[in-house]
């Protein structure tokens, strides 16, 4: 691979868009190779001038109408000398534009279950896996200090990435029916094909068939997902960590494994979710002694398919759990929300009505730092993002949140599609009027409501890992 420094940073740039749940670390690196090329400063300036190349032509129309020639002629050679600069830099520019103005939000298009969000065929998966494997190899070639890192996904996409989930043309799944994958588990089983059989038994629900079912048909499981439910995500603290995240405002949690409320995970959306389950929805089997605001939550959770900030999916994590989290009280109405070293190392100005495009944008730029400067955390296992709704959910009793008129940003996105084209919508939830604990819900990424509360935490990356 060529050197340049431009296309290593161009490089990072694809590789992030494919190995979403590791992207902010690609785009990290992407942005300390750059800099010295081409700071944000140096981007900036460049798109304001850009931006004032496509207002000069006008500008010079003008001068001409008015018959004011001296002007004519400044506006001109002005606007000769912009696009000389604009023209020289445009492939800098671009490159910048993929590291230094990153709004979207990526999807795993190796995540099966979000495949019809992602529009990346299984057909087109082996293709994909092989394209991050050569960027991978090569990147391990020309940045020798992340040499480590980039074998480590390379080894991952190698051995875990799935790609043959779909069928070939050969006895393959024409669709991601049920109807469609019991054909073809038949056809594997007539052809005596064991492995595609065992494959094909991880796309379909769980549970005894007719046991597992309401007379109307509604199931009680959904897909098996690589984001197993009794993986834990403990750990062990350094007393320099836990000092230095208490300097920031971070305060160390464990988290019981909950069973009982992992069960609920069968219900989740999947891609073989059909109406009947929705009408079903009063018949789901709670935990003894839960509150009705449960069977709200799952609602949410069996109606919409939930993606992390790592663009996986997301399913609730009930196993054992360590996770430094932001622990001040909910505010009250008209109250402002304490302020902290860690939103002055985000470079958040307040916690009240911020989007979601600023927190991500901020976490993104300093998150990286966060972890390895100031707690000393390895950012490969770890990542700074809004708090799990999840860990909310599961700390918000003791914690005494859900109780104030106002919604906490969630890490993740609810997925929806309006109009045929992908809409992600920034979770959000607690709101004691809708609610509390067991409120979730989805809102522009661009709302910045005074209702709105950012309160962060770190998580195992682990945790957003769908395979």
């Amino acid at each position: 691979m060529d050197t340049d420094p431009i296309a290593l940073v161009s490089t990072l740039i694809e590789a992030g868009s494919v190995d979403t749940v590791y992207r902010d670390l690609y785009l990290g690196r992407a942005q300390t190779l750059l800099s010295p090329l081409i700071s944000l400063e140096d981007f900036h300036r460049l798109e304001q001038q850009q931006a004032a190349l496509a207002e000069l032509p006008l500008a010079v129309a003008r001068a001409l109408e008015k018959g004011d020639w001296p002007l004519v002629k400044e506006l001109s050679q002005r606007a000769d000398a912009v696009k000389q600069v604009v023209t020289s830099e445009a492939k800098r520019l671009a490159t910048a534009r993929g590291v230094y103005a990153v709004t979207d939000v990526q999807l795993d298009p190796f995540c099966h279950s979000l495949q019809k969000f992602t529009r990346v065929s299984a057909r087109d998966l082996p293709a994909l896996r092989s394209r991050i494997v050569e960027e991978l190899t090569a990147l391990e070639q020309s940045d020798v200090p992340w040499r480590e890192f980039y074998a480590g996904r390379r080894a991952a996409f190698q051995t875990r990435a799935p790609i043959d989930w779909e069928a070939a043309p050969t006895g393959g799944v024409a669709s991601t029916s049920p109807d469609s994958v019991r054909e073809a588990a038949a056809q594997a089983l007539k052809a005596g094909d064991m492995k595609r059989l065992a494959q094909l038994a991880d796309l379909m629900p769980t549970g005894t068939p007719g046991a597992s079912e309401s007379r109307h048909g509604a199931p009680t499981a959904t897909i098996q997902t690589p984001q197993q439910a009794s993986q834990d995500l403990v750990a062990s603290w350094s007393s320099d960590t836990l000092t230095h995240a208490r300097q920031l405002g971070l305060g160390a949690r464990h988290l019981e494994p909950r069973g009982d409320l992992a069960s609920l995970r069968q219900y989740a959306w999947s891609p073989f979710s059909d109406e009947s389950r929705l009408t079903n929805i009063k018949q789901v089997t709670l935990p003894s002694g839960s509150p009705d605001g449960l069977r709200d939550r799952v609602e949410v959770l069996m109606i919409h398919p939930l993606a992390n900030s790592g663009g996986a999916r997301h399913l609730p994590m009930f196993v054992a759990e360590d996770v430094l989290v932001e622990d001040f009280p909910d505010p009250k109405d008209g109250e402002q929300p304490p302020s902290s070293p860690l939103l002055a190392t985000l470079e958040l100005s307040r916690r009240r009505g911020l989007t979601r495009e600023a927190i991500e944008r901020a976490l993104l730029t300093h998150g990286t730092r966060v972890l390895e400067k100031e707690l000393g955390l390895d950012p490969r296992v770890f990542r700074l993002v809004c708090i799990p709704s999840d860990v909310h959910f599961r700390l918000g009793e003791a914690e005494g949140w859900g109780r104030q008129p106002c919604w906490t940003h969630f890490d993740g996105y609810l997925i929806r599609t309006v109009e045929g084209r992908l809409r992600l919508q920034a979770l959000v939830g607690g709101d004691v009027r809708y609610g509390g604990l067991y409120d979730l819900l989805g809102v522009s990424r661009d709302y910045d409501s005074d209702r709105l509360i950012a309160r962060f935490a770190v998580v195992h990356r682990e945790r957003m890992v769908a395979w």
